[in-house]
């Protein structure tokens, strides 16, 4: 993995090998990178600034964007104009000029890609879009015939287990729709001042529910790899963080957004 000032780029594996040639790479703006919100009815003149400097790193090729909705949706584009104006939360292609861009600030962003076929993207997989991923490979199977046991599957960096505490609620939906494991107690004499409702709260842990979709859909184990950062408490704040940062800011609207998508570097 590489870390620079402004972004982190992360492996794609196969067969337990990170491939270092001849395939897309995953990359994720930070904190310092500052906010990479978007909105079609915004302009945000940093991220402009961040991903122009950023697209020169990958042969100057076009950023496609689409603005997040926590959806199940994920649009398979030919051309940077394939998704303006729309709302999703995936985005694959084989266009390699193409940079398939979603936003995060906890959420898990998951980067694919199958070298036979050539499809890359990625997608945003908020609570409550968990299981995005699975329709990311349904399309690309469809539309390229990708084959699911030869996608290559990275899990970036998000809130962890040991920072996501939820209600008993949303703990039994990922209980029973996801895996049993990704639930744990929560230990006695954790406080949590927004548990202003009372009732048992859980650990939850999404790596755990989106590894259960990944391996269902038909990845094998040996071509995915996890991030370990969680971006709610690496290193004092290194990555951006709606949970925390909500906390620190005191206001549900201010944390930073960071941008995550795949690339090529040469092609």
């Amino acid at each position: 993995m590489i870390k620079s000032e402004n972004y982190i780029v992360i492996p794609f594996v196969k067969n337990g090998v990170e491939l270092i040639e001849n395939a897309p790479q995953c990359v994720m703006t930070v904190k310092s990178a500052g906010s990479m919100r978007f909105r079609w009815n915004e302009n945000n003149q940093n991220r402009n600034n961040v991903l122009k400097n950023l697209s020169k790193l990958y042969c100057n090729s076009a950023f496609v964007p689409v603005q997040l909705d926590h959806t199940h949706i994920v649009y398979d584009v030919k051309k940077q104009e394939d998704t303006k104006g729309l709302i999703g939360d995936g985005i694959i292609t084989v266009n390699k000029s193409l940079i398939p861009t979603i936003t995060v600030a906890d959420c898990v962003p998951i980067f694919l890609y199958e070298p036979d076929s050539g499809v890359f993207g990625v997608v945003h997989s908020g609570w409550k879009g968990t299981g995005i991923i699975a329709d990311a490979i349904a399309l690309a199977a469809k539309n390229y015939g990708a084959r699911p046991e030869n996608f290559c599957v990275t899990i970036g960096p998000h809130i962890h287990q040991c920072c996501y505490i939820v209600n008993e609620e949303r703990a039994e939906y990922f209980f029973k729709n996801f895996t049993p494991d990704c639930i744990t107690d929560l230990e006695a004499g954790v406080n949590v001042s927004w548990n202003n409702g009372g009732g048992k709260l859980y650990r939850l842990s999404l790596e755990k529910a989106n590894l259960a979709v990944i391996k269902k859909a038909g990845v094998p184990q040996k071509n995915i790899y996890v991030h370990p950062d969680c971006t709610c408490c690496f290193n004092n704040g290194f990555y951006g963080s709606n949970r925390r940062e909500t906390v620190e800011n005191g206001s549900p609207n201010l944390f930073t957004v960071q941008a995550a998508f795949t690339a090529w570097k040469s092609y």
